[in-house]
């Protein structure tokens, strides 16, 4: 598709009785591909998900401007979806619009030894294409399975490195459709979070420090920190990765597996055998057995070692209450 016109499309799955409401927003609307019921579990590594009401991609800076003021205006919930390397989705799907960033922001642009990439571009990309070019300071981040705008986001770190240690700066597009620039200090980075976390601000682009350096010698640790992530990570059954945040000065998988529930399993969800802080999809996993299993996780090291578990997928939608509503049930520790 040219980010000429509005493409529509309804999935063989039934979902909202009354699309036409946010089709009729945006009529006239260039570089928006719009499907309704698309399954979501065909856009999460999990492979868990019902449909979503509206499933959009989104082709220029504009569009994401006119779909965010449309579904202000009707009331309906929004949510980005990156690479789905993150996130559990509800069995039932999700209402509102689901949007991915495609078209300008998957581009990328190297001025000296900075390099400015679109939200939506894979940071591996990037990372793997600043090496080629002889570019380092992005090498362990390259496993990282996130887009660049997630990355932000999050403060994504991997095998030493932070975000925060590469960036310069970011446009972020607010919800009421105004753009700011904040430099990597004003992001506030901690351990896996920024201001951005739950502002509802959407990475539009971010600019990135490297340092000259050898092709060969960038790729070359790409390679080795990517084969030693994914030798420590099961294989063969869809997940997510980490399903929470490793406590300071700790690690999430050794209180899980001190616990003795390395194996456990509630229907098609297990706790890896391999890595205990990863859940893998057996075959036919729901998002609930996946939840339950993380609260079983959560409570037995919260019983044992007095530490409270965070998560770090995302749970979208009804989700994100079910688990706020199980900790709010759980009796609170006494002294």
């Amino acid at each position: 598709m040219g980010a000429t016109d509005l493409q529509f499309r309804v999935c063989d799955v039934n979902t909202s009785d009354n699309p036409t409401g946010l089709i009729g927003q945006l009529e006239g609307v260039e570089g928006l591909e719009v499907e309704v019921g698309s399954p979501l579990s065909g856009y999460s590594t999990f492979r868990i998900g019902g449909p979503a009401e509206f499933l959009i991609r989104v082709h220029t800076r504009q569009a994401l401007a006119a779909l965010l003021s449309a579904t202000k205006r009707l009331g309906l919930p929004f949510e980005l979806l990156g690479l789905g390397s993150n996130v559990l989705f509800p069995d039932e799907g999700l209402p509102g619009v689901v949007a991915r960033l495609v078209g300008d922001f998957v581009t990328f642009r190297f001025h000296g030894t900075r390099v400015t990439a679109g939200g939506g571009l894979a940071l591996a990309k990037l990372a793997r294409l600043a090496a080629e070019k002889g570019f380092e300071g992005l090498e362990a981040l390259a496993g990282f399975p996130s887009t660049v705008g997630g990355a932000v986001r999050m403060n994504a770190g991997s095998y030493g490195v932070e975000i925060k240690d590469v960036l310069v700066e970011t446009t972020i597009l607010e919800r009421n459709g105004r753009t700011r620039r904040l430099t990597a200090r004003e992001l506030q980075p901690s351990y896996r979070r920024t201001i951005l976390r739950g502002s509802g601000g959407i990475v539009i682009s971010a600019t990135f420090q490297l340092r000259e350096g050898s092709a060969e010698k960038a790729l070359g640790r790409i390679e080795e920190l990517n084969r030693r992530r994914w030798q420590s990570l099961p294989s063969g059954r869809p997940h997510v990765g980490s399903i929470f945040r490793n406590p300071e000065g700790d690690y999430a998988g050794r209180l899980i597996e001190a616990c003795d529930l390395k194996g456990a399993s509630r229907g098609g969800a297990q706790i890896s055998p391999q890595h205990a802080n990863v859940i893998v999809n057996n075959g036919r996993a729901q998002a609930q057995e996946v939840l339950e299993l993380m609260l079983e996780a959560r409570r037995a090291v919260q019983q044992r070692f007095g530490v409270e578990l965070v998560p770090e997928v995302e749970l979208m939608g009804a989700l994100r209450n079910r688990w706020q509503d199980a900790l709010d049930k759980e009796p609170q520790p006494s002294g």
